[in-house]
C-alpha cells in the first residue's frame, strides 16, 4: 500500500485495500499512505491526485500529522506543481491554516503560486501570517521592496518586462507573460505555441512563463514571480540551464531578481527597484 502510493499507482493501491490493507495504518517512519501520496504529487501531481481520491474514498484520516508536523495537504501543498491535489484535499475537509512542527506555515514552503492562492482562499482570504521566531517563515526569500510601488507603476514595468519575453523569444525560449490561470495551464499554453511555430526541439532552451495570477500579484505588489521549464526533459541540469538564462535576461535590462538557482524554485522580481 505505502509503495503504491509513493508510486502513484491508482491500480495497485486500490487492490491493496480492497484485499484488506488498513488505510490508517502508519510505516516505519510514522508516514501514511495518505502521507505518501500527497509528497508523490511532485513527481505527477494528476497521477497522485488519483491515489489520493482512492485513500479519501477509503476513509483514509485527512488531518493525520506526520511525526514532524506536517498533514497531507501540507505537503501537497509543499510539493504540487499544479493545484488539483490541494483542491482534492481542500474539498475533503482538510484544514488549510496549519503548521509544521517547527513553526512553517503551510504557505511557507508551498511549491506554487495558484497552489499559496487557492490556500489562502479557503482560509478566507489569508490568516494573520506573524512569523514564528527562528522559523523559515521569518526569513523570506522573496526580495524586500526598497521603492514605492503603486498599481499605476505596472504600466511601464510591463512594457520593461514584455521587451525581455521578446529577447527570451529569440534565444531558444518559447516566453509567455500572463498566460493560463495555473502553471499547468501556461505550460500547456508554451507547449501549444512551441508546436504553433514549428519549432526545433533540438534548437530550444525551455519555457519562460507567468501566469495571469502572477500578473495580478505582481500589479498590486510590485513582486514577480517567473516559472520556467527546461528542455527536453526536464532534468534538474536542464532547469538550471533555462533559469540561469531567464535570469540573465532579466538581469541584463536592469531588473533586481533574487533566486537561489535551483531548478526547483522561482526567481522573483523586485519591481519596487
Amino acid at each position: 500500500m505505502f509503495a503504491a502510493a509513493r508510486r502513484g499507482d491508482a491500480t495497485a493501491l486500490r487492490s491493496a485495500l480492497d484485499t484488506g490493507a488498513d488505510v490508517t495504518a502508519l510505516d516505519g517512519a510514522g508516514w501514511s499512505a495518505l502521507h505518501w501520496a500527497a509528497m508523490a504529487t511532485g513527481e505527477d501531481p494528476f497521477a497522485a491526485t488519483e491515489t489520493l481520491a482512492v485513500l479519501l474514498a477509503h476513509g483514509a484520516p485527512v488531518e493525520q500529522p506526520s511525526r514532524d508536523g506536517r498533514t497531507a495537504l501540507y505537503l501537497a501543498a509543499e510539493f504540487s506543481s499544479a493545484p488539483e491535489p490541494v483542491a482534492l484535499l481542500l474539498a475533503h475537509g482538510a484544514d488549510p491554516d496549519v503548521r509544521d512542527g517547527h513553526g512553517n506555515h503551510i504557505t511557507v514552503n508551498a511549491a506554487a503560486e495558484e497552489v499559496i492562492g487557492l490556500i489562502e482562499v479557503a482560509m478566507g482570504g489569508g490568516p494573520a501570517r506573524t512569523p514564528v521566531p527562528g522559523s523559515a517563515e521569518a526569513s523570506t526569500t522573496d526580495p524586500q521592496p526598497t521603492g514605492s510601488w503603486s498599481k499605476s507603476d505596472w504600466r511601464g514595468a510591463k512594457k520593461r518586462i514584455a521587451r525581455v519575453f521578446a529577447e527570451l523569444n529569440t534565444d531558444g525560449f518559447i516566453a509567455l507573460a500572463g498566460t493560463g490561470t495555473t502553471q499547468s495551464d501556461a505550460f500547456s499554453d508554451c507547449r501549444d505555441e512551441f508546436h504553433a511555430r514549428g519549432a526545433d526541439l533540438d534548437a530550444l532552451v525551455g519555457f519562460c512563463f507567468t501566469t495571469r495570477q502572477d500578473t495580478r500579484r505582481a500589479r498590486a505588489t510590485g513582486q514577480l514571480h517567473l516559472a520556467f521549464w527546461g528542455a527536453p526533459e526536464g532534468t534538474a541540469a536542464e532547469m538550471e540551464r533555462a533559469g540561469t538564462r531567464v535570469v540573465a535576461a532579466f538581469r541584463r535590462a536592469g531588473f533586481a531578481v533574487l533566486w537561489d538557482g535551483s531548478g526547483a524554485s522561482r526567481p522573483c522580481i523586485d519591481l519596487t527597484r
